[in-house]
């Protein structure tokens, strides 16, 4: 991990060098993580679409095979390499998210970086953020985080959905999130509200633009 660390590091002075803000430095390298990882979730958002059409099928035969699991997961991997679907596909962007999450939360309060902001001629500021390597006290990054979160869970294509056994968790997550990152450094809070935010707008564009024939989801 420490290699990861070291990376978000030269990512952000790299980007201060040439904006003056860590935290404009934080946004710029927020959106190349998301753009770097855009195949995989275009990858996931037509996973999830896909699985989302056949969910009356799946349903159909947890009903025919509700006493025979055996049977029931034989013809649900049927099911899956038929319509090839990979069930673990619309999590896969996520899962790989989560090291450049821990990546910036250590790399924001690792002492090389508390060293850097320390230099009163460093700006370690953002708007109304007094200092990145520490939680917004006004609480308003708590509130975007919540509301980008809840935003990025409902542009998914299983979201809105009638039948979606997920509904009462969009409603909860954001809550929850939002919460737990109350103690998170200003800088984490940042990363977390851009991330949230270019994904969202990641999957409405695809959903628009890029699903291959999007007419029959």
């Amino acid at each position: 991990m420490s290699w990861l660390i070291d990376m978000m590091l030269a990512g952000l002075n790299f980007f201060y060098f040439y904006t003056g803000n860590y935290g404009v430095s934080i946004i710029v390298l927020t959106i190349l993580v998301n753009i770097a990882l855009y195949p995989l979730t275009l990858s996931s958002i037509v996973q999830m679409a896909v699985l989302q059409k056949v969910q009356p099928k799946i349903q159909e035969l947890q009903k025919k095979h509700k006493d025979k699991p055996a049977e029931m997961q034989k013809e649900l991997a049927e099911l899956y390499k038929k319509e090839k679907i990979n069930p673990f596909g619309g999590c896969l962007p996520m899962l790989l998210k989560i090291p450049f999450f821990i990546g910036f939360f250590m790399a924001l309060q690792s002492k090389e970086f508390l060293a850097i902001i320390s230099n009163p001629d460093v700006n370690s500021s953002f708007l109304w953020i007094g200092n990145l390597a520490k939680p917004d006290v006004t609480y308003v990054m708590v509130g975007l985080i919540g509301l980008s979160t809840y935003w990025a869970q409902k542009s998914m294509p299983a979201s809105n959905a009638g039948n979606n056994p997920m509904a009462g968790m969009t409603m909860i997550m954001p809550f929850f999130i939002a919460f737990i990152s109350i103690n998170f450094p200003a800088g984490v809070q940042l990363y977390w509200v851009v991330s949230s935010v270019v994904g969202a707008l990641q999957q409405m564009f695809i959903i628009k633009y890029a699903m291959p024939a999007k007419e029959s989801f």
